[in-house]
């Protein structure tokens, strides 16, 4: 998950998805994605294309008049074998919360 944390600064969580909440551990601690409305889209191929799938939402909020919220994430599939042959399978869903 990337928030905007001002000044150009972006605050960054990685963490992988689980089934049931557990208690916080050293650095480790559970969290959740926003509630709210949120815009998104299914990218299909390599990671160092995904800035395409972000800027494909930015200009639909633009067209719509929607205004971001300051919050977007991305969830990344299990690896599949398959991908290392073809790396246009490859699954990402990009989101981006919006302000209400």
């Amino acid at each position: 998950m990337y928030r905007d944390g001002g000044n150009g600064l972006v605050d960054v969580e990685v963490g992988v998805e689980v089934g049931v909440a557990f208690p916080r551990r050293d650095e480790v601690r559970g969290s959740v994605t926003p509630e709210g409305e949120a815009a998104t889209v299914t990218h299909f191929g390599p990671y160092g294309r995904l800035g395409d799938a972000h800027q494909a939402i930015r200009s639909w909020c633009a067209t719509q008049g929607r205004t971001l919220a300051g919050v977007n994430w991305e969830i990344y599939g299990h690896w599949l074998d398959e991908w290392n042959n073809d790396p246009s399978k490859i699954r990402t869903d990009v989101f981006y919360l919006l302000k209400s």
